[in-house]
């Protein structure tokens, strides 16, 4: 009997261990994946917080519940920028995304002719969402923001 027990208990630990490690998914921060997003890809200019207000005229946000946000641009001589919205709804997310690939639509109307070697960052901006989060990375480095986005998928 005693042996038994001792049998159960260690399979019992074991399928816990087993589930533990498999969870490996991080739960979403705004401020935790905009620092990564700027501390973990490397950049050309060096990015600016911009306020919610200024950066919802720009990315067109006004119709959207936005609960937490970190949204960083550079002076205008690249494209690089990262955008971090945690909205009120999946819903909103989707349409945040949407607005947000609309802005690298915009952008390349603007940097072909101004700086087309930005078309380059531009092409392979990352424009996801993930729940109720909206996130755009622009970067020479996007294999790397698809990379910490995806802990968090």
């Amino acid at each position: 009997m005693k042996k038994r027990v001792i049998a159960l208990v260690a399979a019992g630990l074991a399928v816990m261990g087993m589930l533990a490690g498999c969870g490996g998914k991080k739960e979403m921060n705004v401020d935790e994946v905009a620092n990564r997003l700027l501390s973990e890809i490397t950049y050309q200019d060096e990015l600016g917080k911009m306020d919610l207000d200024t950066a919802g005229m720009i990315l067109n946000l006004a119709d959207l519940d936005i609960k937490n946000a970190a949204i960083y641009e550079t002076s205008g001589w690249t494209a690089e920028e990262v955008v971090v919205l945690q909205l009120g709804s999946s819903e909103d997310a989707a349409k945040a995304k949407a607005m947000l690939a609309t802005r690298v639509e915009e952008q390349k109307a603007n940097y072909v002719d101004y700086v087309p070697e930005e078309m380059d960052k531009l092409n392979v901006a990352v424009v996801e969402q993930i729940g109720d989060f909206a996130v755009l990375s622009v970067s020479n480095e996007p294999d790397k923001a698809k990379k910490i986005l995806s802990e968090y998928q």
